[in-house]
């Protein structure tokens, strides 16, 4: 199963996507809503059942249980026991995967019109049915303690894991990172697992999006036959008082690298999904670092020969203030600091003067484009359906998201350069060779 890591989480913007489709959502008694999008096409469906929950609602004890309880949801029920969801899956020829992050676990099939019943059934079997025995756990933790020690063997992975107790105050639901802690992972038990199901796992914490060559209504009834009967309730809220990132100060400002190269990692903070400032620092982001012709890929990669890359956790939408992270990878060698001069002279350059017209208008078509590409997926069009609705309750954001970005102006981007980027709130860890 894939699982998203800081340095490997999927783009995640939204842009806009569906707007020519019809779409329609409904509530079942339960609270689970149901999202329809009748999309021409071929005989397959897109479905994806999304639980608002992940590594946000761990403690200390069981940091990576979000993730890993996401394999255990593939080892079956009593109706489908052990490797038959796969198995199932294969003869009739659809694709099953899930992931989780900090505040999600997604399932999602690609099915032939005809195996919908058994997405269905097997879906909302799995939320009320789950078994777990000590057998299934043994072998699922030695399978995610080995991604984790894959990872670590990697030295950007164990770069970013060196790195990541430093990004967050104590207290924030993203504190740990996705994976988890091995010793915590190797010592879970069935009780720990089962009761995370119980806490998290429920039609009223879900919802499910179809995309595809379907009719709404005999969605609606397949939904309300397979997944109304699920009767399990919880009453869950959002955090409160979460501790503010903006304010954080980095508790080490240098670390050792096990690799040839030096990193200035730029530090900073982000607002959560929708909140002011939201749109506009995911353009000046893009538009300063992380675009292949952004200013500063232009002038220190390109031009300059300055650095190797600009590496960054893309804009991912996040249910609370989030942290942004920016590696720029360099020749470990003497001189560097130039490159930070370089780029503080840039971002006060934008804080005084914004940005030319045209690159904002560039900027806006390229999204424009993803737009354009995203409707011909069912994936996608899934995809962003759920984000939207995850993050702000309404599916129908999705197709006016782009709207969001073109409302942002050369004022907005010169404050938030001033603000976020400031020389107090961007912070930079050095990370090099001993």
């Amino acid at each position: 199963m894939k699982q998203a890591l800081i340095f490997v989480f999927t783009l995640i913007i939204l842009t806009g996507v569906a707007q020519d489709y019809p779409t329609n959502s409904r509530t079942l008694p339960n609270g689970m809503k149901i999202i329809v999008c009748e999309k021409p096409g071929n005989d397959f469906v897109e479905v994806q059942v999304w639980y608002r929950t992940g590594s946000k609602d761990e403690v200390p004890g069981i940091r990576g249980m979000a993730h890993m309880f996401e394999h255990m949801m593939f080892r079956g029920t009593e109706k489908y026991p052990g490797n038959s969801v796969f198995k199932l899956f294969d003869k009739v020829g659809a694709q099953s995967n899930a992931y989780t992050t900090f505040d999600r676990t997604v399932y999602h099939e690609y099915v032939p019109v005809s195996a919908l019943r058994l997405a269905f059934d097997l879906e909302s079997d799995r939320m009320q049915n789950l078994r777990v025995t000590q057998e299934i756990l043994n072998s699922e933790r030695e399978v995610v303690g080995e991604e984790l020690r894959n990872h670590l063997n990697n030295w950007y992975g164990k770069m970013d894991a060196d790195r990541y107790p430093l990004l967050y105050p104590t207290g924030h639901p993203y504190e740990v990172n996705v994976i988890g802690h091995l010793d915590e992972i190797l010592s879970f038990t069935t009780e720990q697992c089962m009761n995370f199901y119980n806490n998290y796992y429920s039609p009223n914490n879900a919802f499910l999006v179809v995309v595809g060559n379907v009719q709404t209504d005999s969605i609606f009834t397949l939904a309300e036959k397979y997944f109304g009967q699920v009767s399990k309730q919880l009453n869950l809220k959002k955090r409160e008082n979460v501790p503010d990132v903006a304010s954080h100060k980095l508790l080490q400002q240098e670390l050792p690298l096990d690799f040839p190269v030096q990193i200035y990692s730029y530090v900073y903070p982000r607002p959560a999904a929708g909140e002011k400032d939201y749109y506009a620092l995911n353009m000046l982001s893009d538009l300063l670092f992380t675009d292949p012709n952004s200013i500063l890929n232009n002038r220190l990669v390109k031009k300059d020969y300055l650095a190797y890359s600009i590496n960054s956790n893309p804009d991912e939408s996040s249910l609370y203030p989030d942290v942004g992270v920016i590696d720029v990878i360099m020749g470990a060698q003497p001189g560097n600091v130039k490159v930070k001069r370089a780029i503080r002279e840039e971002i006060n350059k934008i804080a005084a003067d914004g940005l030319p017209q045209s690159k904002i208008d560039k900027y806006i078509k390229a999204k424009e484009a993803t737009h354009v590409m995203s409707n011909y997926s069912a994936e996608d069009i899934a995809y962003y359906f759920g984000l939207a609705e995850y993050y702000f309750n309404d599916y129908k954001i999705a197709s006016k998201e782009i709207d969001e970005y073109r409302k942002v102006t050369n004022d907005d981007l010169k404050r938030v350069a001033a603000d976020y980027f400031s020389e107090e709130k961007l912070q930079v860890i050095n990370i090099k060779p001993d």
